[in-house]
């Protein structure tokens, strides 16, 4: 039977030296969906988010202090952000985004862990989320990994990051298509920049494109978000969805920090977490 090498199955696929396709994991790997949910969802969706505005706090983040040699928590400079809970009271505030997390969560852990060796197992039935929004006055990301050094049987068992970009539908219509995106293409920035991908010091963009599905491991793949302006005001503020499914608690393993890796991207003064 012919492998799949859809996107998403691609977070489970290795090219081989000869180009063949053979079941590995590249920690670099990212899978990106376009239309994903289609416009009359996205829609429902960032009406639901937009409405949740009011109730946001500045996001949080950490980094490493060369002060105190420790890991730190600061605020995101123009980032808002929320988590969105399940349950009578969530649901009633925004049933759209409920679902989606809910049904993406148990679909696609049942599919991925078809194809996945055990170590890489997802829990079905959890999952953390983060909902938000940067409000377009140059507000970024620092490079990070979402999960450093996190362990898969306490602290942090995040392992598959999906983020989903909730712009209006056709908010990058006429620019370049992914994989050949540059912070360059738009004035409105919020460029997704994966580093060492495809290759070693190769940087890919990633545009906010509305409806755009992003997933890449949450435990060793690099990245940052470029500057986020909104010249034409609200309709033009970067929001994103991302869920982190959680390791399988029997089976799934967190990788452990990569030192080079560590070193080549963070040196010791600015190591952080998603």
């Amino acid at each position: 039977a012919a492998m799949d090498v859809s996107p998403i199955a691609k977070l489970a696929l290795m090219k081989t030296t000869d180009g063949q396709l053979e079941l590995g994991l590249d920690p670099n790997a990212i899978a990106v969906v376009d239309n994903f949910l289609g416009k009359e969802m996205i829609t429902s969706m960032r009406a639901e988010a937009e409405s949740l505005l009011p109730a946001m706090v500045p996001s949080q983040s950490t980094r490493w202090d060369e002060g105190t040699q420790s890991i730190v928590p600061y605020e995101k400079r123009g980032v808002l952000s929320t988590q969105i809970e399940g349950g009578a009271v969530g649901y009633d505030k925004s049933p759209r985004l409920v679902e989606y997390i809910v049904t993406l969560t148990s679909h696609l852990a049942h599919k991925l862990n078809q194809i996945l060796p055990d170590s890489y197992h997802l829990a079905g039935d959890e999952q953390t989320n983060k909902l938000a929004v940067c409000l377009g006055d140059g507000s970024y990301y620092d490079k990070h990994i979402d999960n450093l050094g996190g362990t898969a049987d306490a602290g942090d068992r995040r392992k598959l990051t999906a983020l989903l970009y909730i712009q209006p539908p056709g908010s990058h219509d006429g620019q370049p298509e992914y994989p050949h995106e540059s912070i360059d293409d738009d004035p409105r920035g919020g460029y997704f920049r994966a580093y060492d991908v495809p290759e070693n010091d190769s940087i890919t963009c990633i545009a906010p494109r509305g409806d755009r599905l992003i997933m890449f491991w949450s435990d060793s793949l690099v990245h940052d978000v470029s500057s986020s302006f909104a010249p034409n005001g609200d309709d033009d503020r970067r929001w994103a969805l991302t869920i982190w499914f959680t390791a399988d608690r029997k089976r799934g393993v967190i990788r452990a920090s990569d030192a080079a890796v560590e070193e080549k991207h963070f040196g010791s003064t600015a190591v952080g977490k998603g």
